[in-house]
C-alpha cells in the first residue's frame, strides 16, 4: 500500500514518474479503483454521514460508491474517446482509467471550496481545477499530444460527463 501512497502523492503534484508507473503495471487499475471508493467514503464523511451511519444507511452507500465508480469509468471513457477519436492521439482506456483514479482524490478539495464560496456551481468548478490539471498532465503524457490539446480534452470529458449524467438522471427506470 505504501508504493499506492506514494504514486498517489507524485500525481497529485504532477510527477511524470506516477504516470510512467500507471502505464506500465496493469495492477494500478485495481488501485485506482480503491482510491476512488475510498475518496467517496471521504466524501460521505465530509458531507455529514456520521462513520456508524456508513455501515446503517448501506444502501445509501452503495448507492454513493456506484456513482463515483460510474463517473470514474465514463469520464475516463469520455476523455479516451477524445484523445484518441478527435485529437488522434495514443494511449488505451485501461491507461486513463489507472490515471483519473488515482487523479480523483484532488476533488476533495470541492469541500474546502463549498465552505470558502458557499455557492455550490463555483465551488465546484473551482475544486475540480486541480482534478482536471492532473488529468491534462497525465494526458499530454500517456497521448503524446500538446498541453493544450490535453486541457481541452480535460474540460470537454467533464463537459461530456455532465451530459451523460443529465441524461442517465432523466431516466425513469421504474
Amino acid at each position: 500500500m505504501g508504493v499506492v501512497l506514494n504514486r498517489l502523492l507524485q500525481t497529485i503534484r504532477f510527477d511524470r514518474d506516477a504516470f510512467v508507473w500507471m502505464e506500465f503495471n496493469d495492477r494500478a487499475t485495481g488501485d485506482a479503483l480503491i482510491i476512488v471508493a475510498v475518496t467517496e467514503l471521504l466524501f460521505l464523511i465530509a458531507g455529514g454521514t456520521p462513520l456508524f451511519g456508513l455501515v446503517t444507511s448501506f444502501t445509501a452507500v452503495m448507492s454513493s460508491l456506484l456513482s463515483a465508480i460510474m463517473f470514474w469509468l465514463i469520464y475516463s471513457g469520455l476523455v479516451y474517446a477524445i484523445v484518441a477519436f478527435l485529437f488522434r492521439g495514443d494511449g488505451r482506456y485501461p491507461i486513463y482509467l489507472r490515471m483519473i483514479g488515482f487523479a480523483f482524490p484532488t476533488l476533495l478539495l470541492t469541500i474546502a471550496t463549498t465552505q470558502i464560496f458557499g455557492n455550490d456551481l463555483i465551488a465546484t468548478l473551482v475544486g475540480s481545477l486541480w482534478f482536471l490539471l492532473v488529468v491534462a498532465y497525465g494526458t499530454h503524457y500517456v497521448s503524446d499530444l500538446p498541453l493544450d490539446r490535453s486541457v481541452v480534452a480535460a474540460v470537454l470529458g467533464w463537459a461530456g460527463w455532465i451530459v451523460v449524467s443529465t441524461i442517465l438522471g432523466g431516466l425513469s427506470l421504474f
